[in-house]
């Protein structure tokens, strides 16, 4: 550090004043500043860009420091962030309004999806409020402000805050969810829902009311305020990267199993066919002679339990690829612009502390060329982060919410709306006698949420009417109860073609208890 010292105090003598101008080489040289003359009286002193070439001399560059070390076209490209962050927010707004207006069978309404949009419209929120407020960056000529000095850096850093681990908390809880209904076939789902709601909302806000206090927010290279300070990593940057990297781990595990559960039905079909002999005689059981209901091998039973898991999977797997997608682009957004953050912070901090050789070039280079920014930027680095990281950075960030908007839209909410539009007063009053206040997130009693539907489509179980002693079985029934017995107890049962026949067209009786159309009911009677 001596000699990093040594070296800039003999380019200051070197350098001289500027025309016009009489210092001595006590006096820092142009563009920095001596930072005696700015008392720490406010705004976020640790953020200076200082150095001590001569002590007790402390010459800091010109807040901001975005200007000296970015080009000019990063103060016309950034703010492209704010402007997405209106429409996102305009979108999610939609979307919760979607929520609360429309039946549950159309808007497709959960609370996990609440919850994400919640978060994004928050996150939406913080990078408009400098639109609006247009802040001073600055506390003085070298101090940066922070939350204390600033109020717009309070709101837009808290509701970032706030946001951001709430998008990365829930899309871990959605992605729980999907690996608890495809892997386990979990039914508790009133349980889940009691548990992931006081952590989507409580985390959040606890790790909010640790940042503030203890590391606090403040500008550093945009105008959205985001955690400083050495403890930053612990109190906020880390716990992000590990909700957002949980999240993509359970996701990565969930599509695992798939595959291996594909790789098993495939092995269990080949083996299948691989029991057929030339000429077409097939040598299943059944054309051997034998009866229903006659032992087999508890081999074939678990190949075809095995593919009847496999198609309750691919049921899943194609109604649920909405979450799946949405989960795997907000963690790898989340992961990725936290570790910018990260490392800009990282950067920020490092070069506070002390001359590094790349800040003594970049140093020399501004004194030689008496503070021409553009002649330097190829030694600036952006201090470790280049400029079109940070931009696509924040441009990403505020593209989540249209992102989100446009996988969880679907053709039933368009058509909700459209039937609001034609007939107001007609389709209100239809719903009066039906809608409650707790239809918003939670039912009076449990519901049942159907495999075969996309997550959002709690829909009330259906039960079949009790079968007459007098009528006969359906051939689904007989099917049901056939594979039934074969998988637990390893027997197959075939059916004749005739039986097949002369069965089909027989009814069966459903009592949907909240009267959904013919299709709901038909679609909710498919997955077991």
């Amino acid at each position: 550090m001596a000699d990093l010292a040594d070296h800039m105090l003999e380019l200051m003598r070197r350098a001289g004043p500027p025309a016009g101008v009489q210092v001595n080489v006590s006096a820092c040289p142009v563009p920095f500043l001596d930072a005696n003359l700015y008392p720490p009286t406010g705004g976020e002193v640790d953020a200076r860009f200082c150095a001590s070439p001569i002590p007790p001399l402390m010459c800091c560059l010109p807040c901001p420091i975005s200007d000296w070390v970015f080009s000019d076209s990063f103060n016309t490209q950034a703010p492209a962030a704010n402007y997405i962050s209106i429409a996102a927010f305009i979108l999610n707004s939609v979307l919760l309004i979607t929520f609360i207006v429309l039946p549950e069978t159309k808007s497709h309404r959960h609370y996990l999806s609440i919850g994400l949009t919640i978060s994004l419209m928050l996150l939406s929120i913080a990078f408009i409020i400098p639109l609006s407020t247009e802040p001073e960056f600055c506390y003085d000529a070298i101090t940066p402000n922070n939350m204390h000095s600033d109020l717009s850096c309070a709101w837009s850093g808290a509701l970032l805050l706030v946001g951001a681990m709430g998008t990365a908390v829930w899309v871990l809880l959605r992605s729980v969810w999907t690996a608890l209904r495809i892997v386990f076939d979990f039914k508790h789902l009133e349980i889940y829902k009691w548990v992931s709601v006081p952590l989507g909302v409580g985390l959040p806000l606890l790790f909010l009311g640790l940042t503030l206090p203890l590391t606090g927010v403040s500008y550093r290279l945009y105008n959205v305020c985001i955690p400083n300070g050495p403890h930053a990593f612990a109190t906020w940057f880390l716990w992000i990267l590990i909700f957002a990297g949980a999240g993509g781990v359970v996701l990565v595990l969930t599509v695992l199993w798939c595959l291996w559960k594909y790789a098993l039905s495939a092995f269990a079909g080949k083996a299948q066919v691989s029991g057929y002999t030339g000429g077409g005689t097939s040598q299943t059981t059944t054309q051997r002679g034998d009866q229903p209901g006659t032992p087999k091998s508890p081999g074939k039973a678990s190949k075809r339990g095995t593919r009847v898991e496999w198609s309750r999977i691919q049921r899943v797997l194609a109604l649920q690829w909405r979450t799946i997608l949405l989960a795997f682009i907000v963690v790898n957004e989340t992961i990725y612009f936290g570790l910018v953050f990260v490392e800009q912070t990282a950067a920020i901090e490092a070069s506070s502390h002390g001359i590094t050789a790349a800040d003594l070039a970049w140093g020399v280079c501004l004194i030689e060329t008496l503070g021409d920014k553009v002649a330097c930027l190829p030694q600036s680095g952006g201090l470790g982060v280049s400029e079109a990281r940070i931009v696509a950075t924040l441009i990403l960030a505020s593209l989540l919410g249209p992102v989100v908007f446009f996988l969880m839209v679907r053709l039933s909410m368009l058509e909700g709306w459209w039937e609001i539009i034609r007939n107001p007063l007609g389709y209100f009053k239809k719903r009066r006698g039906s809608m409650s206040s707790q239809d918003f997130i939670m039912a009076t009693s449990p519901r049942h949420i159907s495999l075969n539907k996309p997550l959002g489509s709690d829909t009330p179980e259906l039960k079949p009417v009790p079968r007459s002693p007098m009528r006969p079985k359906t051939v689904p029934e007989e099917e049901a109860q056939g594979l039934d017995s074969a998988v637990a107890a390893g027997h197959e049962h075939e059916y004749d073609s005739k039986t097949a026949d002369a069965h089909n067209g027989l009814d069966f009786g459903l009592r949907d208890h909240d009267k959904h159309d013919e299709k709901d009911m038909s679609e909710d009677e498919v997955l077991v």
